[in-house]
């Protein structure tokens, strides 16, 4: 070998030796000339990396990824439902949980990822490593994002006064506003009074003019129900809406879907209900965890109950275990539940929960009648007046200090709904419209064979044969 050569081998061994590595330092913050994070992946250093990767999720909100229900979920339009017993209509807005292979893509989407490559002896681009977004979802905890209580499609109304009614994401109340400009839409007045309040309502009342109401106050209920769409989302409870009628045909499924296009601008999500009571559960708490905003359970044939239905009235949130999991998430529970049905029946722990609206058309085909407008294209093309209308009466009762109703017994369980929905009306001189679900204790099967059955026993044996206590059973006719 010559001399020549042996100075060119060593000269490359050398060179060989001396090429870059990667340094032992942990990643740091760095940046591409766009701006957008670059992430160093190096080994040794995966919670550093992983703290980088929360913060350029954190830094994109264009991503609209959220902490909801104990995970990570995005924003999404509704696909197809595998699950044909819920319908939900094009376009519907649902809450989409990220799975391992999805979060990688939204890293790579955040960020631009790079590893070490030893034979360039620099680092090159790269996708985002699995192992890095299956770590990321397993933390269970990420400060950085912000947390979703829910997604809004309509403006809505605070506590406090303060309407909700720029699109994105609200830092205040953790909703994200779903919806752009909305035709007819405007703020109420910056100070409204009674008599704003007081027109308002009676223009929303109009809107049911061609409804059989069993009388006024059910129209009243069906007004609170439509400010109950608007204020769903910010209200911790709220009593489940239930429209019954004697006959079919009647205009139950019109008013149902009234309330979704107000509060959504699209038909409501369908559910069947199940055979039993644990079907039935299992099909809610699948649209629950989708976010659903109005659920629309409809023609109901057997006597409405279960604890589920109960706690999502009541409780603002629930313990639930998704199909094919095996952890339990905290879901939220404002969504707003129609149910419908002829001769509806609601019994057990429910019926305190359930705000009635009756219709009767009193004639034995309802579907038959003339009506002198289309409802829904009406109620499509009003949309953005309604809302103002519905918020200017909210405005005026919060504007005017919430004053208490003498005489008015409160609502145990759901005192905010009570303070934004069912006083503003009264305060307006309307029916309090909680008087309609008055007759459900009357209605109550298991209540009446209860009364029934110590009736024939004080029949049958007199005082004498009576157990003790039953001597003062509210039951006894």
């Amino acid at each position: 070998m010559s001399n020549v050569t042996s100075l060119e081998t060593a000269a490359a061994k050398l060179a060989k030796k001396q090429k870059p590595k990667p340094t032992s330092t942990p990643p740091g913050d760095l940046f591409a000339a766009d701006g957008k994070r670059i992430i160093q992946h190096k080994n040794g250093h995966l919670p550093t990396v992983l703290d980088l990767v929360e913060r350029s999720l954190s830094e994109s909100p264009e991503l609209h990824l959220f902490r909801y229900a104990s995970r990570l979920a995005r924003v999404y339009q509704a696909e197809e439902p595998k699950d044909k017993s819920v319908k939900r209509p094009a376009g519907a807005i649902m809450v989409h949980p990220v799975e391992s292979a999805h979060m990688a893509e939204l890293a790579g989407r955040a960020a631009n990822h790079q590893k070490w490559d030893s034979r360039l002896a620099e680092y090159v681009a790269t996708d985002c490593p699995r192992r890095v977004a299956d770590s990321l979802l397993a933390r269970g905890h990420w400060p950085q994002l912000p947390d979703l209580v829910g997604f809004i499609e309509t403006p809505t109304i605070t506590d406090d006064g303060r309407v909700i009614d720029q699109p994105g994401y609200d830092d205040s109340s953790g909703l994200f506003c779903a919806f752009t400009a909305i035709s007819g839409y405007n703020p109420p007045p910056a100070k409204p009074t009674w008599k704003h309040a007081r027109a308002a309502a009676e223009r929303l009342l109009r809107l049911f003019d061609s409804f059989p109401f069993v009388d006024t106050t059910d129209r009243v209920a069906m007004l609170a129900a439509l400010l109950t769409a608007i204020q769903r989302r910010l209200l911790p409870a709220a009593p489940l809406m239930a429209i019954t009628a004697p006959t079919p045909g009647t205009g139950k499924t019109l008013l149902c879907e009234t309330l979704a296009l107000v509060a959504t601008a699209r038909r409501a999500s369908v559910l069947s209900l199940g055979h039993d009571d644990a079907e039935s559960e299992k099909r809610l708490a699948g649209v629950l965890l989708a976010g659903d905003a109005v659920i629309s359970v409809d023609n109901i044939e057997r006597p409405l109950k279960g604890d589920l239905l109960c706690q999502v009235a009541t409780q603002q949130f629930v313990r639930l275990r998704p199909l094919g999991g095996s952890g339990m998430l905290n879901v939220p529970t404002h969504s707003l539940i129609v149910a419908t049905g002829n001769n509806l029946a609601i019994v057990g722990d429910l019926k305190r929960r359930v705000l009635m609206i009756r219709l009767d058309a009193k004639t034995e085909r309802p579907e038959h009648r003339a009506f002198d407008r289309d409802h829904l294209a009406t109620i499509t093309t009003q949309r953005g007046e309604i809302i103002s209308l519905c918020l200017t009466i909210i405005a005026a009762y919060l504007a005017a200090g919430a004053p208490k109703i003498t005489g008015l017994h409160g609502f145990g369980g759901f005192e905010q709904w009570d303070r934004l929905v069912r006083r503003p009306l009264v305060w307006l001189d309307l029916p309090d419209p909680l008087l309609t679900s008055e007759e459900l204790r009357e209605q109550d099967p298991d209540l009446e064979a209860m009364r029934l059955l110590y009736s024939a026993w004080q029949t049958s044996f007199g005082e004498e044969g009576r157990p003790g206590i039953m001597k003062n059973s509210p039951f006894l006719l």
